[in-house]
């Protein structure tokens, strides 16, 4: 019987080589299989992340235009109450542009919300909820002087709204007006 010199016989040799040789063939593919496996993870993952920061950054664009629209027109139609500048020609425009901005709020309010739980977190959730609510007490404050709109804007009745009511309305809207600003900007700069 021939040995390799050691004392070991040179087939029980030729199996050790041939095995250590197979052994290596196949940890190497069995990582490269791996490697596969999770390249195909690791791509997805960077792939999700970089159209999530895409998506965040449009609905963020979205959701502000619409926030600070509506912050405006709210703080406007305060402004010109405040200061009586209430005829027929302010209002029709005001009138309009308020509604129309918390109308498109108020339509993709749970758009919104959906997307603000899936795209940021809940403290960001909570801001958004918050304004909201001051979104609808604001709406609630202004709508005791709608019929006065009415008479000003639509029926001719009166060339201004009533001075007293509009007083009695702004001890309500000056204070939402200003917790509307205070929450959307809240809301705005923890989603940036």
């Amino acid at each position: 019987m021939a040995t390799d010199g050691t004392g070991t016989p040179s087939w029980l040799q030729g199996i050790a080589t041939s095995f250590k040789t197979q052994t290596a063939t196949w940890l190497v593919a069995f990582m490269i299989g791996i490697v596969s496996l999770f390249s195909g993870h690791i791509t997805e993952s960077v792939k999700f992340a970089l159209n999530r920061a895409d998506l965040r950054t449009k609905q963020y664009e979205e959701l502000a235009i619409e926030t600070s629209q509506h912050i405006f027109s709210a703080e406007l139609i305060t402004e010109l109450i405040e200061n009586n500048w209430t005829t027929k020609t302010t209002l029709t425009d005001l009138v309009t542009g308020y509604n129309t901005s918390i109308t498109t709020l108020r339509k993709k309010e749970f758009v919104y919300a959906v997307w603000i739980q899936k795209y940021w977190d809940k403290e960001q959730s909570a801001k958004f909820d918050a304004f909201m609510e001051s979104l609808r007490e604001f709406d609630k404050a202004i709508h005791p002087l709608n019929d006065e709109f009415e008479k000003v804007n639509i029926t001719g009745e009166q060339q201004k709204v009533d001075p007293q009511r509009a007083k009695e309305a702004l001890k309500l809207l000056q204070p939402a007006a200003t917790k509307l600003r205070e929450r959307g900007r809240s809301l705005l700069v923890s989603l940036s």
